[in-house]
């Protein structure tokens, strides 16, 4: 916590009090800026266009200035980033995320269209936050999700967030984006059968359910243009999809191969639909046809592992496997070249840094660092109708950034740490934990102007499943995380009640029962140390 006349913890315990000082002054109880300057970084600001050395300043959310001749505010927290690479953060399109199973099944309430798997009128909005999902695609360097709901032809409605701590409505940058959607079989299978399991079926419902929207849409009109006439009655899941119906609202096609793809491009002019499609690696198999589909594509890089050969002329292994695996690696570079608009997605890996490796075989095929970068950043920005606040490091753009050291497009990038909203998340490497953690420790939080803080962290639970409390001036919050890595306990937890505008972290060297460590806030950096007075008798987990 930066030295200041009053830390920010100290303010707001002053206000708890009620101390004379603070009612006099306004200005003391209000949160402290949030002024940031990274300096001397090599800066990427956009792809193909570099900064080998300068500085970035973000305050209060947003980029406020970027340059090799920028000087840092005389109110800025001063972070030294030399030797280090600033990336705009990265953009994450696609995700997909099952609809929440609801408490009591005979009390929960039915979709509006007559087929289980019509859900059209669903809103991915209040279901869309995810601090473990987030966190694991911070630390692949996304700043910024599209969350879209999983199952079905017809899914529902999609919502765009940051990837910072909060809620949805901490984050929320678009709400209800795009419908999704899918017709093949296999996905409607995944959620346990019924009608349809064939394609013919699936394509059928979903061409059935596009003629009633767009008779919905116009009965709706004509009601509105003549009220004296019967009302229709309002159907939701048609409601949902009256701006796709009339070729304005995007909706967005998961498929599973390049046949899919072609289907849904044949479904998009029928109906005159505004669309994009998440691919399927497959897309080098067909890709004259597809070019021609003209459709914005969400790569995922999900490719396939070696299959396994035992021997010369092994009659278990397919040929078209065999093809699949040496070709997957091509198709990005070859889907870009036909000029079509493509974003990559982690979509389909186990983990998200996962991309990376994924990406490094396709560099080694000939696709350019310049062009992953796009596909990450400015493409999806784009597609996602957000370019004038992301994708690039500019002026007046939300300060998201993933800072790196060295390049950032090898098969396991060093990601020091990113940027959300002018909130820094420091991406630590995880290690085998060599210490318990459990128990009730007694802390002493110093800040950068002398003052000292007593703080309570209780932490329960074996390492791998850690949570817990902190406790200090008469204020107690949960922890948001708690983790072993080592011998440090690294733990975070919302500010809001300490007067911290974000997230404040902490990470502790333990030895026995003593720790001591440092941690930042919004306001500013501080050490802590004490001791564990309370100790569980917890094995570390293996």
């Amino acid at each position: 916590m930066q030295a200041r006349a009053r830390s920010a913890w100290i303010a707001r315990a002053a206000i708890g009090l009620a101390i004379g000082l603070v009612a006099a002054s306004a200005a003391l109880a209000a949160k402290p800026p949030r002024v940031h300057a990274l300096v001397g970084a090599r800066i990427v600001v956009a792809p193909g266009k570099v900064i080998e050395s300068g500085t970035v300043v973000l305050r209060d959310g947003l980029i406020a200035a970027v340059g090799a001749g920028v000087q840092a505010p005389p109110d800025a927290r001063i972070w030294d980033a030399k030797g280090l690479t600033i990336y705009p953060g990265l953009i994450e399109p696609y995700s997909a995320r099952p609809w929440p199973a609801p408490k009591e099944p005979d009390k929960a309430p039915q979709d509006g269209l007559p087929n289980a798997a019509l859900h059209s009128e669903r809103d991915m909005t209040l279901y869309a936050a995810d601090e473990g999902a987030a966190k694991k695609l911070r630390e692949a360097g996304f700043t910024t999700a599209l969350v879209a709901p999983k199952d079905g032809i017809l899914r529902g409605r999609s919502v765009v967030l940051e990837l910072g701590d909060g809620n949805v409505a901490d984050n929320l940058l678009r709400e209800g984006f795009a419908q999704h959607a899918s017709i093949h079989p296999v996905a409607r299978r995944r959620e346990g059968g019924g009608y349809p399991e064939s394609l013919m079926g699936a394509v059928a419902l979903f061409r059935q359910t596009m003629l009633d929207a767009g008779w919905y849409g116009k009965a709706q009109a004509a009601y509105a243009r003549n009220p004296a006439q019967e009302r229709p009655p309002v159907e939701p899941g048609l409601e949902a999809l009256a701006g796709v119906a009339a070729g304005k609202d995007l909706i967005v096609f998961e498929t599973e191969d390049v046949l899919d793809t072609l289907r849904v491009a044949e479904l998009v002019r029928e109906f005159k639909l505004h669309a994009a499609v998440v691919g399927n690696g497959e897309e080098y198999k067909r890709l004259e046809d597809v070019k021609r589909t003209g459709l914005p594509h969400i790569l995922p890089l999900a490719f396939p592992k070696p299959p396994k050969i035992d021997g010369a002329g092994d009659p278990t292994t397919d040929l078209e496997d065999l093809r699949y695996w040496d070709a997957a690696p091509d198709n990005p570079h070859r889907l870009l070249a036909t000029g079509l608009e493509v974003a990559f997605t982690s979509y389909r890996l186990d983990e998200p840094k996962k991309l990376y490796d994924s990406l490094a075989k396709a560099i080694g095929r000939g696709l350019t660092a310049d062009q992953a970068l796009a596909a990450l950043t400015t493409t999806p920005a784009r597609l996602l109708g957000l370019s004038s606040r992301l994708g690039t490091i500019e002026v007046g753009k939300i300060a998201d950034l993933a800072v790196v050291e060295g390049d950032l497009f090898v098969d396991k990038p060093k990601i020091r740490e990113v940027w959300v909203d002018g909130n820094r998340y420091e991406i630590k490497e995880s290690k085998p934990a060599e210490v318990s953690a459990a128990g009730t420790w007694q802390l002493t939080v110093k800040t950068g102007d002398g003052q000292e803080i007593p703080v309570t962290i209780e932490i329960s639970g074996k390492t791998g499943a850690l949570s817990g409390t902190v406790a200090a001036m008469d204020k107690t919050v949960p922890l948001a995380s708690a983790e072993v890595s080592g011998n440090k306990l690294e733990v975070s937890f919302d500010g809001t009640a300490f007067g911290e505008a974000g997230t404040i972290e902490m990470s502790l060297e333990i030895s026995g029962d003593n720790a001591h460590g440092a941690g930042t806030s919004p306001g500013g950096g501080f050490t802590v140390s004490g001791s564990r007075t309370g100790k569980p008798n917890l094995e570390v987990a293996s």
